[in-house]
């Protein structure tokens, strides 16, 4: 059998199986590879190594080594558009209370008028997590980090709302513990128990989105889905039926643009009443009717009551637990403290599921969730057209990351940043500055000679204080325009493509593509370059 590696650019195939096992495999799977999906290969890394795919409409990057446990083979026809919904028009969205159109689990009684409503903010990275958080909370935010991990933790006050706290989680693709991101949003969500989940998701890549969205349903916390970039998807020609979706998924779907702040006012009037009165997810069990006989749904619910007094004890949701057990997840076989033979009962309900769905556990559980993904985008979203923007992006990339120019146009591009910074931008301030702090030095050194100050205080004051600070402060300037310019290749996506492209060279040393930035960082100054690498997935790169 074929595998991914071994096919030219251009082409269209079909996964037809997935090689090896562990946390690569099942995050191979998270990224939504799974048997049955058609993969069309975009292009190759100048250097060889990795290759851009299109799966399940967005864009994903893999390198060969994990390209060659996908088997597959040849499809002829054109990768599946979903159809658009009979109803492609906006419907206005019910308002804030009217659970039963989306058939949540009413709470019996609200929490106390004192108590604090804690909600969770997550989604995935670049998905506007961070434009929402900003339009929640203001300025009421403080920064610090998640107990026993450098990953920046920042909570606030939802504006208007003192009574609550959001904490903005790690972007993460996945609830499975393959980073420290992820680790960290779980840990919080199961252990500190925040009152609501906020689930941002962006609009313009929903099939990609809602796999977390089924994780965090499963731990059954109130949660409201804030479909974020939604003008960008109408302006596009694209729609959601709001509707629809809320009575399938069974939560209530938002549609908001955070950078506009559009949407998040009604938003925060829905999580703040459905932490009130903690309206749970009315659906937690997505297994497919065609299931193979619902082999997956009686695998899960035969776990469930196993392990339910297990799962109560340790204070973990029992429908994720007992995914994550058929995934195998370590962490929580060990919280949940089962004995020898209910590991051994549990094993055995896996292994029969394995046989009668033809597939491996963790494939079983993540093409159950894909299958339900591929109903309800069928059912509720018509897909927008590409943008002038993306269609513009694409060009400006065949440059960036062409074969024989993505080099030419890194050492050009980062010369200029360098170039600028050191001899025209950031040496015009730092001369400014020097002029500054030398002719402040003369006044205060004249001062104190002419009050006859005594002279280890005016040594002290002008060797030391003004010369020596001095020094120091003159190259502030450098890194602030370096720093300017990094954000700008930053923000327009090039750092992106320079990982793309770099990632097969820093790999001969043993990091990652995403290992540029911080070492580019570094060059103005060794702090901000030791900050950076805490963004590194792996606790190796970032030593």
């Amino acid at each position: 059998m074929k595998t991914l590696k071994e096919i030219a650019v251009g082409q269209t195939v079909t996964v037809k199986r997935l090689h090896g096992e562990g946390p690569v495999k099942r995050r191979i799977m998270d990224m939504g590879i799974t048997r049955g999906v058609e993969i069309h290969v975009r292009k190759v890394a100048p250097l060889g190594d990795p290759m851009e795919l299109s799966v399940r409409g967005y864009e994903l990057t893999l390198r060969l080594d994990d390209a060659a446990q996908i088997g597959i083979t040849p499809t002829e026809k054109a990768p599946a558009i979903s159809a658009a919904p009979a109803d492609d028009k906006m419907v206005d969205h019910p308002g804030f209370g009217e659970g039963g159109k989306y058939h949540i689990k009413k709470g019996e009684n609200p929490l106390p008028e004192d108590r604090t409503l804690t909600f969770a903010l997550a989604g995935n990275q670049n998905c506007g997590k961070t434009t929402l958080f900003n339009q929640l909370t203001g300025s009421n935010q403080h920064v610090g980090n998640f107990p026993g991990v450098t990953v920046d933790r920042k909570s606030g006050a939802i504006k208007d709302h003192p009574e609550t706290e959001v904490t903005d989680l790690p972007g993460i693709y996945s609830m499975s513990p393959y980073s420290s991101e992820e680790i960290v949003t779980r840990q919080f969500i199961i252990g500190e128990k925040p009152t609501g989940i906020i689930n941002i998701v962006d609009a313009t890549n929903i099939e990609r989105n809602l796999y977390l969205t089924m994780q965090l349903m499963e731990l059954d916390t109130p949660m409201v889905l804030a479909l974020n970039m939604m003008d960008e998807m109408r302006g596009n020609g694209g729609t959601v039926r709001i509707n629809k979706m809320e009575s399938m998924l069974g939560i209530p779907v938002i549609p908001i643009s955070a950078a506009k702040n559009e949407g998040v006012d009604e938003l925060v009037d829905h999580a703040v009443h459905v932490a009130k009165y903690q309206e749970r997810p009315g659906r937690m069990d997505f297994c497919s009717e065609d299931d193979h006989g619902g082999a997956v749904h009686r695998c899960i619910h035969g776990i469930i009551h196993l392990i339910e007094d297990h799962a109560r004890a340790a204070g973990i949701p029992v429908r994720f637990a007992a995914t994550k057990l058929v995934e195998g997840d370590h962490r929580i076989e060990e919280a949940l403290k089962l004995d020898q033979n209910e590991k051994e009962m549990i094993e055995h309900i896996i292994v029969q599921m394995e046989q009668e769905r033809g597939l491996d556990r963790a494939a079983a559980i993540a093409d159950m969730r894909f299958s339900f993904i591929q109903e309800l985008v069928a059912q509720t979203v018509v897909k927008p057209h590409e943008s002038k923007e993306q269609l513009r992006s694409n060009r400006i990339d065949k440059f960036l990351t062409g074969k024989y120019t993505a080099i030419p146009a890194f050492i050009a591009i980062m010369g200029l940043v360098f170039f600028l910074t050191f001899n025209v931008i950031g040496l015009f301030f730092q001369n400014l500055m020097e002029t500054g702090i030398d002719a402040l030095t003369g006044i205060v050194d004249t001062a104190l000679t002419n009050w006859n100050v005594n002279a280890a205080v005016h040594s002290l004051l002008i060797d030391g204080i003004f010369t020596g600070v001095g020094s120091v402060l003159s190259f502030l300037p450098i890194i602030v325009v370096l720093f300017f310019f990094l954000s700008m290749l930053e923000d327009t996506g090039y750092m992106a493509r320079v990982a793309f492209v770099m990632d097969k060279l820093l790999r001969r040393i043993g990091l990652s593509g995403r290992s540029i930035v911080p070492m580019l960082i570094g060059f103005g100054c060794t702090v901000p370059g030791v900050m950076a690498s805490r963004t590194l997935p792996s606790e190796r790169d970032r030593k």
